[in-house]
């Protein structure tokens, strides 16, 4: 058994607290000391509770944040708080007639005390310290466990395009360790990356349990999920929510993490996801199952929650566009002469102006970004504001590449005061990457986009000033990726949500606009040629619905569409935080759809068709709200249209 004594955690608290910036000595210190002890028990526990410490560790540094460089005291003093778990520690060590404490003693009294820093951490992660504390004291260190020997069985209409990766399969035999087999009957994977599966459990003697759903992805994600699950659905939501079964599962050898859903009051009869009831069955009674099963259902505790809420788009969908740079990482000893400065707060109409003058080898200088991920896999380390919002905390995205060879180590939620890079690509290239990969029939620099007697204008050079518009919405607990992937349809047509891993307090109109992006590039898409022809039919359709005229058209597919969309707006109405305001939603609609483009798990058709949904949103704005008609209609349109729509590219002035 490894022991470590309390006089050597102290030295590794010491120099967290000198990394830190801190020079005192708190509990933070000493639990991310005893943390760092590979193989030590508390350690060992976290981990059986599903963590990792290195994510626990971020988690408090999180909490503490770092210093300044200046000193304030000489010595290095601890605080009341440690001087209280230090004096328990040695009455601990004495009561058990040890010649020194040790690591066992001061974790007893940390979890004991209960009311330090790193102990709300572990609460919000919703652990059981009674249970953490009896583990302490009976902690008997054991091997870790094997891969177990167990079948993984597919179901027959499994498809077998998509094979299911090794380390996956590994976390997912974890998993299930215990069980004779398992049997895999679907897969429900959506555009986060993760890998999400209906999984049967089938015990020893044969029986099966009552299928659920299971979801496997980077460590970091699997266990923010968890804490946004404890934070915002637990105590919130109906009986209809899937719920977390068990810890999460992060084998120490492998960057996977599992955790699973189970499906309340479910039947035993495996579910399928809206995706996959849309394309088999088409939009018949779509609207129905959102209004009755989805909306009515949540809208309590969620949707109609709304708090007046006022801000600029960009501190709400910011985040979802590509990094507003990408940089190549400089050594400090190159310091560049007359960089670009970057720095938080950020002057967000002077910066609009020097980005556009940015190009490709130019220097740029970072301060007080704050660190949103360390990729270790592709040497990246990614940056945003850090403050505000959930969302707003991941604005003003940038990405440092190269960063895996500095002495220097970074943690999330760590505000870096000073990087230096040169600019690789900025979002407009990146963005212009993605409209290329569309191939497109027009020209992607173009201010408009013919469709036929109607011009749509060019997202690609109106995002920007989109994210600079103010929106007078409301604020409600969003599910935030409310994709078709993510609801689940049972007998009698009962739903299910599943996948929280962007679950917040957020612009209410978000989940909605979420939702239509997903059905119409995902689902309805599947039905429909990708080329620009086909996607410039559906495009005109639906502005001529969204003008309140039946489009003429014998195309059933189209028919169709347009009364699912139509469910949608419905619930959307109802959500609005000025009635008949459509404003709001428009914005939301064209920052989602123009999200997508880059989508590479999405068809081709798909990205054309939300480029050009994104389109038609800023072209209803700018009508409707914006007063923005700028040319007269020709006669034609005029006999559909009741309103004006620029039917040429206006002259530049």
């Amino acid at each position: 058994m490894l022991v470590i004594s309390l006089k050597d955690i102290l030295i590794n608290a010491r120099q967290e607290s000198v990394q830190m910036r801190h020079h005192y000595l708190g509990v933070e210190h000493l639990f991310i000391a005893m943390l760092q002890i590979r193989g030590g028990i508390a350690a060992s526990i976290i981990e059986d509770y599903g963590f990792t410490s290195e994510y626990v560790i971020d988690a408090i540094r999180r909490k503490t944040d770092k210093g300044t460089n200046q000193r304030l005291w000489a010595g290095f003093p601890y605080t009341p708080r440690t001087e209280i778990i230090l004096d328990i520690t040695n009455d601990l060590a004495m009561d058990s007639n040890l010649p020194e404490a040790t690591e066992r003693e001061l974790l007893i009294a940390i979890l004991t005390e209960h009311d330090s820093l790193p102990i709300r951490v572990l609460q919000g992660f919703g652990m059981n310290l009674k249970a953490a504390t009896l583990a302490a004291i009976g902690y008997d260190p054991k091997r870790e466990p094997q891969t177990p020997d167990m079948n993984v069985l597919f179901a027959e209409n499994y498809d077998a395009n998509q094979p299911i990766e090794r380390d996956q399969l590994f976390v997912l035999r974890r998993m299930f360790a215990g069980h004779k087999a398992i049997r895999i009957e679907q897969r429900l994977t959506g555009f986060s990356g993760a890998l999400v599966l209906v999984v049967t459990p089938i015990n020893a003697d044969d029986h099966e349990d009552a299928p659920m759903v299971v979801k496997i992805q980077d460590a970091d994600s699997i266990l923010d999920e968890v804490h946004r699950f404890e934070a915002h659905v637990k105590s919130s939501l109906p009986l209809q929510t899937a719920r977390l079964e068990d810890s999460p599962v992060k084998p120490e050898n492998s960057e996977l993490a599992g955790i699973k859903y189970t499906l309340v009051a479910h039947s035993g009869s495996v579910p399928m996801d809206l995706r996959q009831r849309v394309r088999s069955n088409g939009t018949a009674e779509l609207g129905k199952l959102l209004q009755k099963e989805l909306y009515s259902q949540f809208k309590i505790t969620w949707w109609q929650q709304k708090r007046p809420f006022r801000f600029q788009a960009w501190k709400e969908y910011d985040w979802l566009m590509p990094p507003m740079l990408t940089l190549d990482f400089i050594p400090e000893n190159d310091e560049p002469e007359m960089p670009l400065v970057v720095k938080i707060p950020i002057n967000r109409a002077k910066l609009k102006t020097k980005l556009t003058e940015l190009q490709f080898g130019d220097d740029v200088v970072l301060e007080n970004f704050t660190v949103q991920k360390v990729d270790q896999q592709n040497n990246l380390l990614k940056l945003a504001v850090g403050f505000g919002s959930e969302a707003d905390k991941r604005a003003y995205k940038i990405e440092m590449r190269g960063v895996n060879n500095l002495s220097k180590t970074f943690y999330r939620g760590e505000v870096v005061e000073r990087l230096v890079g040169t600019v690789w690509k900025t979002r407009y290239d990146l963005m212009l990457d993605a409209v290329r990969d569309l191939e497109p029939d027009f020209d992607p620099n173009e201010r408009w986009i013919s469709l036929e007697e109607i011009q749509l204008p060019n997202p690609l050079l109106h995002y920007e000033n989109l994210l600079d518009r103010h929106i007078n919405g409301s604020m409600s607990k969003i599910h935030g990726d409310l994709h078709l992937g993510n609801i689940l349809v049972g007998p009698n047509n009962r739903l299910w949500l599943i996948d929280f891993g962007h679950t917040r307090d957020g612009h209410t109109l978000f989940d909605w606009a979420t939702l239509e992006v997903s059905l119409l590039g995902d689902a309805v898409m599947s039905v429909f040629d990708s080329d620009w022809a086909t996607i410039r039919r559906i495009i005109k359709s639906l502005v001529i619905a969204e003008n309140g005229y039946e489009p003429e058209t014998r195309d059933q597919n189209i028919v169709m569409t347009i009364e699912s969309i139509k469910a949608i707006r419905n619930i959307v109405r109802e959500c609005l935080a000025s009635e008949d305001n459509w404003y709001e939603y428009y914005v939301a609609l064209a920052l989602c759809a123009l999200r997508a483009i880059s989508w590479k798990t999405m068809s081709l058709g798909g990205r054309r068709l939300l480029y050009l949904v994104s389109a038609m949103a800023i072209l209803e704005m700018n009508r409707k709200y914006l007063n923005m008609a700028l040319e007269t209609p020709s006669p034609d349109l005029t006999d559909v249209l009741p309103t004006r729509i620029p039917t040429r590219a206006p002259k530049d002035k």
